[in-house]
């Protein structure tokens, strides 16, 4: 379970689109394990203030802008699915444009305090999270979490099973 082949897509930001992305997979009985959908435009935005905050923007305003006009129109999709090869090939020939990386997936027990205490042996490793997404039913034993993170070989080590 812990190393996970993560699709990327760029989703056009408009009613109806995830149905028609969705449809592809389910026509093909791909199944959609773990996903998060994250809106392009707020994440450029929140950067954008972030930097000017800090004062570490590297482009004109005028560029920042265009960017976040163009981004409007996006989503960003991560997913977990039963058969990645398979998702990438119909997805492909639906006309999307895939990129694939490698995360690690835990099954945490769902309980209080195990983020933290996964994410502290991350930190205590060198490790750096980029993101996570991840989702448990209040009345489940389990949980299941996506990470991105810096060295997926380290983290393995530390989660060898990919339970915790």
């Amino acid at each position: 379970m812990p190393i996970k082949r993560q699709l990327e897509v760029m989703l056009a930001d408009a009613p109806g689109e995830l149905a028609k992305f969705t449809e592809i997979l389910k026509d093909e009985h791909v199944n959609i394990e773990a996903m998060s959908i994250q809106d392009a435009n707020e994440y450029l935005l929140a950067l954008y203030e972030v930097r000017g905050q800090t004062g570490r923007r590297v482009a004109p305003r005028d560029y920042y802008e265009a960017i976040l006009q163009e981004s409007a129109k996006y989503s960003m999709i991560r997913l977990i699915t039963d058969n990645p090869e398979k998702a990438v090939e119909v997805l492909t020939k639906g006309g999307y444009q895939v990129k694939i990386q490698d995360v690690i997936g835990l099954v945490l027990d769902n309980k209080p305090g195990i983020l933290n205490h996964i994410s502290k042996k991350f930190g205590d490793a060198g490790i750096n999270i980029a993101y996570t997404y991840g989702a448990g039913f209040s009345d489940s034993e389990a949980a299941l979490f996506i990470f991105k993170v810096s060295d997926l070989r380290k983290a393995l080590e530390l989660f060898p099973g990919g339970t915790v």
